[in-house]
């Protein structure tokens, strides 16, 4: 039995069938309606643009979206990475310098 199952999508007026797996279906809904909030933006303000364009400009626009969550998601990340090496040495050079008084001890 296949996971798969197809969904009608209306972007910008037309009708794709996608396929997806079983579950993901509200997903990619979603992903279509976010799509066409963009076309309806985009030809609001720059009136007619041909159908090449408007794909181009969409595509564009959703990616800078993805860039700029990744980016955000990777500074957060080296952010909480600095934080726990910062700790790691901080206890590491607590213990070296216990090792180096036990050293000068003897």
């Amino acid at each position: 039995m296949s996971n798969k199952v197809t969904v009608n999508l209306d972007i910008n007026g037309m009708k794709y069938p996608m396929s997806c797996i079983s579950g993901e279906e509200e997903r990619l809904i979603e992903s279509s309606k976010e799509v066409n909030t963009i076309i309806k933006d985009l030809t609001r303000v720059s009136g007619m643009i041909g159908e090449t364009r408007l794909l181009a400009m969409t595509s564009i626009i959703l990616a800078d979206k993805l860039l700029n969550k990744e980016t955000n998601a990777i500074n957060n990340f080296n952010l909480d990475q600095i934080e726990d090496l910062t700790d790691w040495l901080a206890k590491a050079t607590e213990r070296m310098n216990k090792v180096a008084i036990l050293l000068e001890n003897k």
